[in-house]
C-alpha cells in the first residue's frame, strides 16, 4: 500500500499566511506614519496591537504547519486575529480621515 502524497500544500498555506501578516505589518507601518501627526500618539495604541497581532500570525503560521495537516485541528485563532487587526488600522485611519 502506498502512502498519500502530501505534496506542498501545508508550505504553500504556510507561506501564504506568512505573507498575509507581513503585508499586514506594513499596512500598520504606513498608517502609523502617515497618521502620526495628525491622531496623536494615544491613538497608535491600536496600531500596536494590531502589529502584535500580525506578529502573532506570522509566528504561529512557522510553527503550525511544520506537522502534516491530517487530524490536526486548526481552530479560528489566527483568522480571527487577522480580522481584529485589519479593523483596528481601519478604525485608526477612519479616525485621522474625520480628524483632519
Amino acid at each position: 500500500m502506498r502512502e498519500p502524497d502530501v505534496g506542498l500544500s501545508n508550505e504553500r498555506t504556510a507561506l501564504a499566511w506568512q505573507r498575509t501578516a507581513l503585508s499586514l505589518l506594513a499596512g500598520v507601518a504606513v498608517v502609523a506614519r502617515l497618521t502620526f501627526d495628525d491622531v496623536g500618539l494615544l491613538l497608535l495604541l491600536p496600531l500596536g496591537v494590531a502589529g502584535l497581532l500580525a506578529l502573532w500570525v506570522f509566528a504561529e503560521s512557522r510553527f503550525r504547519y511544520r506537522r502534516p495537516a491530517a487530524g490536526v485541528r486548526r481552530g479560528g485563532r489566527a483568522p480571527f486575529a487577522l480580522a481584529v487587526a485589519t479593523v483596528l488600522i481601519a478604525a485608526v485611519e477612519l479616525i485621522a480621515i474625520a480628524a483632519s
